[in-house]
């Protein structure tokens, strides 16, 4: 009989024991499909089709660095537009260098999608001192034009003319917004930009300023670029409710789905609350193509909607009567969730087909307050 009962605990520890791993298991499998549901919509309001496939990883100039961390680290601070995409020059087709002028044919491929209006545009350019010109002021004068590719011959248009100063090697911004508005508004597969070099003025005199000269090199961290910002507010607000009502709905089933023996005690009991949530883009696979941030709290609530429902769990009208209905018949109503009430959104700057595009606004990607529901 002893040997029976040793038998018959060893089944039902063996039975648990089976149980805990379906669990497990089943848990496994829900993470599996929230995290594919989370790639889904981060991809579609990103306006990805797919996870992008880079085969290198983009090392941003210091320019796009600087509007990620300003607006990243700066809860006030707004931009003209949620999204900005930096074009680095594809190509320089034409460069003709004389005594007192150089000229330099930048080629682009620029793409933004149709549901997105463009608001700004500015070309990035790297201009360098004479070499061994030493520490002393430089100066030129630059012209900017845009290249029109609709007649027989490009022509061009001139669009900026600026006479530029410095000592070492900067980077000059450059407003070009009209240009690339009409080319996208045109559809036109070509965008490009004649620069010109005047260096007629600068070091004539001893003792006078010297040149200054244009970084014509393609590929590297002084390359031209061109910045383009534009608006997709109406995109991410009509995903705004879609995606809140899928986060909830989540909470809700992942509640109503855990096993007894995970809820505390009555003597632990934890109100619904606000707790860290540490995401690592690397520990899910996504650190290849999303530069920054490497991770972020993403806050998740925690808890249980215990009756008395106090103020900080904010609960609505529907709580407080589905928490009276839990308390008299706990089989006829479940308690009311806690779940999130308030999302904030985050920052994010990723690489696509070797382009670099920090999105201002990422909607709904971290819990700013937690409620019962």
């Amino acid at each position: 009989r002893a040997e029976d009962g040793t038998k018959s605990h060893l089944g039902y520890y063996s039975r648990l024991s089976e149980r805990d791993l379906l669990e497990e298991e089943d848990t496994d499998s829900r993470l599996e499909s929230l995290l594919g549901t989370m790639k889904e919509g981060f991809l579609r309001q990103l306006n990805l089709s797919d996870v992008p496939q880079e085969h290198n990883k983009i090392y941003p100039p210091q320019f796009m660095i600087e509007l990620y961390n300003k607006y990243a680290s700066n809860s006030t601070a707004s931009p003209q537009s949620d999204v900005i995409r930096s074009f680095t020059v594809q190509d320089i087709t034409h460069s003709v260098t004389n005594a007192t002028t150089s000229w330099h044919r930048l080629q682009f491929n620029i793409s933004v999608p149709t549901h997105e209006r463009i608001t700004a545009a500015e070309l990035r350019l790297f201009l360098l001192p004479d070499a061994g010109s030493g520490a002393m002021s430089h100066k030129t004068t630059v012209k900017v034009y845009k290249v029109d590719y609709n007649e027989p011959e490009p022509t061009t248009h001139l669009l900026v003319e600026r006479e530029v100063f410095g000592s070492h090697g900067f980077w000059e911004t450059f407003d070009v917004t009209r240009a690339v508005q009409s080319w996208i508004k045109s559809g036109c597969g070509e965008s490009g930009f004649d620069v010109e070099v005047d260096r007629k003025d600068c070091g004539s005199f001893e003792g006078d300023t010297g040149c200054l000269h244009l970084s014509v090199s393609v590929g590297d961290n002084t390359s031209a670029a061109l910045i383009v910002f534009s608006d997709d507010l109406g995109s991410r607000k009509r995903e705004t409710k879609k995606e809140l009502r899928e986060m909830i709905l989540h909470e809700e089933e992942t509640i109503f789905t855990l096993h007894p023996r995970r809820k505390k005690r009555k003597a632990e009991r934890e109100y619904c609350r606000r707790t860290s949530l540490k995401v690592n883009f690397r520990d899910i696979g996504w650190d290849s193509w999303i530069v920054a941030p490497p991770e972020y709290d993403a806050f998740e609530c925690r808890g249980m909607c215990y009756h008395p429902l106090t103020d900080e769990s904010t609960p609505s009208k529907h709580a407080l009567i589905q928490t009276l209905m839990n308390i008299r018949n706990p089989k006829k109503a479940n308690m009311a969730c806690c779940v999130p009430i308030k999302l904030d959104p985050i920052t994010v700057m990723y690489q696509e087909n070797g382009r670099l595009t920090i999105r201002y606004l990422y909607e709904e990607m971290k819990v700013a307050e937690c409620g019962c529901r």
